[in-house]
């Protein structure tokens, strides 16, 4: 019983040997100038249609969430037609604010939408902080009125 469990140990591991798979070639070889130079221009390629990819997502979502913006401000404005004095004067003031950044931010998503692909991260900074002071212009203002 002993001599066949080692028998067929022997022929499991046999077997096992004998089906690993070896690599083809085991010598890496030469890397040469052409292959880096295949390798950097695809990865290149690879990093400015992600760029652009980037770019044209968040161009769109501010696109998106100005147009919601913009119809809410409108809703803002229905509501300030009928206050009176004081009233009417601070909704005026908050209301030009709010215009003056939504302009500013309108401005700066054209300016992200006429970016190139690489350089528009540097554009892209100053659009997040336009939409971000109009988002705050805007929660200031629907919470006052």
């Amino acid at each position: 019983m002993v001599r066949f469990c080692m028998m067929l140990t022997l022929v499991g591991l046999v077997t096992a040997i004998g089906c690993e798979r070896k690599p083809a070639d085991v010598t890496p070889g030469k890397v040469t100038s052409e292959d880096v130079r295949r390798d950097a221009g695809q990865a290149a390629e690879t990093a400015a249609e992600f760029s652009q990819q980037t770019k044209e997502e968040f161009q769109t979502k501010l696109d998106t969430r100005l147009k919601e913006l913009e119809a809410e401000i409108s809703k803002l404005h229905e509501k300030g037609r009928d206050l009176k004095d004081d009233a009417k004067a601070n909704w005026d003031k908050s209301m030009a604010d709010l215009e003056t950044k939504r302009d500013a931010a309108r401005a700066k998503l054209t300016e992200v939408g006429q970016s190139s692909g690489e350089a528009w991260k540097d554009v892209q900074q100053g659009a997040q902080a336009a939409w971000d002071e109009l988002d705050k212009a805007f929660r200031d203002a629907s919470n006052k009125f």
